[in-house]
């Protein structure tokens, strides 16, 4: 055998082991901890129907892998789907089917969609009677895609011309202009070429790890913690966790504000979360999500923005975090929360996550 050859063997046995280092080590890292510790309690827990509508708060509700829903007992018909801004209900433009929200209009937060009985859903709004919208159905109504953030393209099935007028008389004041889409949960969202540049900053983040119409991931989580010190910075402040949306809150006696940011994998309950992003955050923020008022002084945008920007590609403020359900199950207000055990690493006397 030739020296060329034997090069030629041992760089690519080279290759070939740094290759299964790196596929061993990316496998290693998705691996669910099996050792924890609690750190608080689930205190909150939203359902979010219709993306910018009202709240819907549970005590108990199933996470799925799209986000929340009705757990089957507490559902008095059909289970609402939800997904991190979560949502199965968008309302989109006719002329091009972009999608809209409560960042140009602030009225759809008092929005309130709640489950009629086994086929039809019923929505309320001050001013207007109560709309009843039959699921739609691919065989029974039009289909197509909308147009979310960055020109992601996301199916939807219409709800019909009933809907459409009302949403644009309750929106716009006109008799048209607007429609309502629903996400039947059959199709994935491929994020790979819209979001290209935040795939490659945060490694955790994939296709799985979407919902349906959010702006991005299935579940968006925080801790009381973290809107306490917000409220503090702030002073005199109106602002309450809602402004922020979350599908989960939770509270501790030991939690230190913004700790969430560093938690890697979450349990609660029989439920297993993946923290995959920080959740960077908008003018949405500043609508007040009970009278649809926006505030004067940008807050919490205004502090926010004095100390917690994200270093990732788009320089904006940050609270709370995006996460992928990895788990199913389901989960209820009181659940214990858990983040993996962690030790103290006697050369550095700081404190490193095990993922054991």
């Amino acid at each position: 055998m030739g020296i060329a050859t034997k090069l030629t063997i041992i760089s690519l046995a080279s290759i070939l082991a740094a290759a299964g280092a790196y596929f061993y080590q990316r496998k290693k890292k998705d691996i669910i901890p099996w050792s924890w510790e609690e750190v608080g309690k689930l205190t909150k827990l939203n359902l979010f129907p219709l993306k910018s509508g009202h709240r819907i708060e549970l005590t108990k509700a199933e996470c799925t892998e799209f986000g929340l829903r009705h757990s089957k007992d507490e559902a008095d018909g059909f289970q609402l789907r939800d997904s991190s801004n979560f949502r199965c209900l968008v309302v989109y433009s006719e002329k091009d089917n972009e999608f809209r929200t409560a960042r140009t209009y602030p009225k759809m937060v008092l929005i309130d969609v709640s489950v009629h009985d086994d086929h039809y859903l019923a929505v309320d709004a001050p001013t207007m009677r109560t709309l009843y919208v039959k699921i739609p159905t691919k065989d029974d109504n039009n289909d197509s895609f909308i147009r979310l953030h960055k020109g992601e393209e996301i199916y939807t099935i219409d709800c019909g011309d009933e809907a459409a007028s009302w949403f644009s008389r309750y929106i716009l004041q006109k008799d048209s202009g607007l429609r309502l889409g629903y996400h039947d949960a059959t199709r994935k969202r491929d994020i790979r070429k819209t979001h290209k540049t935040i795939l490659d900053y945060y490694t955790n983040l994939t296709n799985s790890s979407t919902g349906l119409y959010s702006d991005l991931t299935a579940v968006l989580l925080l801790t009381q913690a973290s809107m306490r010190d917000l409220n503090k910075r702030i002073g005199n402040s109106s602002v309450t966790v809602d402004n922020f949306r979350p599908n989960v809150v939770i509270d501790g006696p030991a939690l230190q504000p913004y700790a969430e940011d560093n938690w890697d994998w979450i349990k609660i309950g029989d439920v297993v979360l993946r923290n995959v992003k920080e959740c960077t955050r908008c003018i949405m923020t500043t609508v007040n999500p009970e009278n649809a008022s926006r505030s004067s002084d940008r807050e919490p945008l205004k502090t926010l923005e004095t100390y917690r920007l994200s270093n990732g590609p788009h320089s904006l403020p940050t609270m709370g975090v995006n996460c992928e359900v990895k788990v199913a199950g389901t989960i209820k207000l009181g659940d214990p929360v858990y983040i993996p055990k962690s030790v103290t690493h006697p050369a550095t006397n700081g404190a490193v996550t095990l993922q054991e």
